[in-house]
């Protein structure tokens, strides 16, 4: 019981470490683009009009 206590805190961890990464938006904004593949430095998401990724470049903050 202990280690699957263990295993899902660490879980929560990771999952918070990392915001922004794979959530899902409705529209990939204008300054984002479609691809099968974000580079490094892109934050990317699903999103509904897009086919694989939606790829955000770095320092663009939208809400």
């Amino acid at each position: 019981m202990k280690f699957l206590s263990f295993a899902f805190a660490v879980f929560l961890l990771l999952s918070l470490a990392v915001p922004g990464y794979g959530q899902l938006r409705r529209h990939c904004p204008k300054v984002g683009y479609c691809s099968s593949k974000c580079s490094k430095a892109d934050v990317w998401s699903f999103s509904a009009d897009c086919k694989y990724y939606c790829c955000i470049p770095p320092g663009w903050k939208g809400k």
